[in-house]
């Protein structure tokens, strides 16, 4: 007769058991099935940019064309529905104007000015007109909620375009819209430790829910319904278990955001590719 001990220690271990199926299941990737552009450019981070070129602006990004570096930048729409390539939600940090891009129209966001430079927000049209085909393009869809109306106008935008690109997010929805829509354009899942991560969140209360809240995101646990190409992880755990066997899966691993050389030595070693800011990296 099985003592109580017993038939408890069997629970525990067939829950175990479960939970490490389910979490090979959920964390599933669709990788590449060839070689691909993929990995063989590293990402300037919002183009290339310093003191006096501000991010995501057309001369970071002319800047990152000149270099031959491939470009990382963010879209997300204004209030009448046009592409504006920008990171953060509110207008404050880049622009010294308060309230947020999607609050504001197109016209009202072309008066504005980053960091205090005559360079202006540039839609995604001016962007593409600028790197036109040149170096690759790593779009980063900045959605907060479900995925539709961006994600659509971006396709539709991106379809007489013939330089290489790919799409990320951190939103499974948006990634999920175009494995479903446009399962021809590479796709990334993006993820990070959100208590730390800055991109969601400034108070300690906001972070602290939002961390929970996001946990099966951080943990890739929402693989199984967007099936990324490729996995874009913060560089200080691109070297976690969960990582290491997506790229032994044969998945691309993207460190961001790497910005010295000490950083690129270090995440080489577990990745890919990186999306980097502040230096010019050496090659892979």
């Amino acid at each position: 007769m099985i003592s109580d001990l017993t038939a408890c220690l069997i629970v525990i271990g067939l829950g175990a058991v479960v939970v490490l199926i389910l979490n090979r299941i959920m964390t599933v990737v669709s990788p590449p099935q060839e070689k691909t552009w993929l990995t063989e450019f590293q990402y300037a981070h919002r183009g290339l940019h310093d003191e006096t070129v501000a991010e995501n602006s057309l001369q970071a990004f002319q800047n990152a064309v000149d270099a031959e570096f491939a470009i990382e930048f963010d879209v997300q729409l204004s209030k009448d529905g046009k592409i504006m390539v920008f990171h953060d939600r509110d207008l404050e940090r880049m622009t010294g104007v308060s309230g947020r891009l999607k609050d504001r129209t197109y016209r009202e966001l072309r008066s504005l000015r980053l960091r205090g430079t005559d360079q202006k927000i540039p839609t995604l049209e001016e962007a593409l007109a600028v790197v036109g085909g040149k170096v690759p393009l790593l779009i980063e869809i900045k959605n907060r909620g479900m995925a539709g109306a961006l994600e659509r106008k971006l396709y539709n935008a991106l379809l007489g375009y013939e330089g290489k690109y790919a799409i990320q997010s951190f939103s499974p929805f948006s990634v999920r819209w175009f494995r479903r829509n446009a399962p021809h354009i590479y796709r990334g899942q993006l993820a990070c430790n959100f208590w730390k991560c800055n991109e969601f969140a400034a108070s300690k209360i906001q972070r602290f829910l939002i961390a929970n809240l996001l946990l099966i995101i951080q943990k890739l646990g929402v693989n199984f319904i967007c099936k990324p190409n490729f996995i874009s992880y913060e560089l200080h755990k691109v070297n976690s278990r969960l990582i290491k066997r997506l790229r032994r899966k044969g998945a691309p691993i993207f460190a961001w955001t790497v910005r010295n050389h000490e950083q690129y030595d270090d995440a080489k070693q577990y990745t890919d590719s990186v999306i980097f800011e502040g230096f010019r990296p050496k090659d892979m």
